[in-house]
């Protein structure tokens, strides 16, 4: 993420993190998406708004991890969020949930459920 918050993204190499098709949930409702070019233009596009809003960092905390059976598990990762809002410092604890789908003992993201950022962004000032 901070790589590509410097605009450094490898896009590929994080594509590879996902599985051919995956789903995402958060407040607002379900979506179910493939992993192809416009996934890497969907992230792109996600960077460059991060950096807009004046995102400086994000730092993943902890990550605790549910196994649902052998080849599956949660991934909850604890985040901190760094913005620089009308030159100062604006941090904003979050947590992510990952739906991992281990292949050959790797892990690949098949889904993920996230809270409500837009309205949290709202609240803290930072949109």
């Amino acid at each position: 993420m901070n790589s590509s918050l410097a605009k450094e993204a490898d896009l590929e190499t994080i594509a590879n993190f996902y599985t051919e098709e995956f789903i995402a949930a958060n407040p607002t409702g379900v979506k179910t998406g493939e992993n192809n070019d416009q996934l890497k233009e969907a992230m792109d596009k996600g960077y460059e708004y991060y950096r807009l809003i004046g995102t400086k960092e994000m730092k993943c905390q902890s990550i605790d991890t549910i196994p649902l059976d052998e080849q599956h598990a949660v991934a909850t990762t604890h985040w901190k969020a760094v913005y620089l809002k009308e030159e100062k410092e604006i941090v904003i604890p979050f947590t992510s949930n990952y739906l991992i789908q281990f292949r050959e003992r790797q892990p690949k993201i098949f889904g993920w459920v996230t809270g409500d950022e837009t309205q949290v962004l709202k609240e803290h000032g930072i949109i």
